[in-house]
């Protein structure tokens, strides 16, 4: 599925570049556009405004469709493979294993494989090239900001993460 994870991956690129791109338009708009009080400025990034986000909204259709057509097609495979192995067990298997049993496990585990292939990894690779692309943004337009953000995101995260392990620990123990 070459072709198709290739054109996910553009239009990843694509979609991510748009977004980070979204910050310096701002930017640009309110130093030339409001500083200066130009209208025709001002219209002008509107127009633009609005073509970044037809540029976010097709790449994100694109995306989404290629990556969960890929995922249903991995899935789909890896049922016919499962499925063909299951039939060439011998008989002797099915007299100690549950045929509902078997068929109750591949549903579930090809169900989480298609969700993972389908949505969650393409949210996390998009979630992945944002913050590189936003710190390498962030790095470019001032460095000492970069560092104070460097240390206070893990100041702020690292509590949160022990407070939330700790909930559930004591959620399930209540459970």
């Amino acid at each position: 599925y070459g072709l198709a994870l290739t054109l996910a991956a553009i239009a990843l690129v694509v979609t991510a570049g748009a977004t980070l791109s979204i910050g310096l338009g701002v930017k640009f708009l309110i130093d030339n556009g409001l500083s200066a009080g130009d209208p025709e400025f001002l219209n002008r990034g509107l127009y633009v405004l609005i073509a970044i986000i037809l540029v976010i909204s097709v790449g994100t259709y694109f995306r989404f469709y290629f990556v969960s057509w890929v995922g249903e097609r991995v899935v789909a495979d890896m049922r016919q493979d499962v499925y063909a192995q299951v039939l060439r067990l011998s008989p002797g298997f099915f007299e100690v294993t549950r045929t509902g049993e078997i068929l109750s496990r591949i549903t579930a585990d090809t169900s989480l494989l298609q969700t993972v292939i389908g949505s969650s990894l393409s949210i996390a690779l998009r979630n992945l090239l944002t913050l590189i692309g936003g710190l390498g943004l962030l790095i470019y337009t001032n460095a000492k900001l970069t560092g104070v953000v460097a240390l206070v995101v893990p100041a702020v995260v690292v509590p949160i993460i022990w407070y939330g392990r700790k909930v559930r620990r004591l959620s399930r123990d209540s459970q």
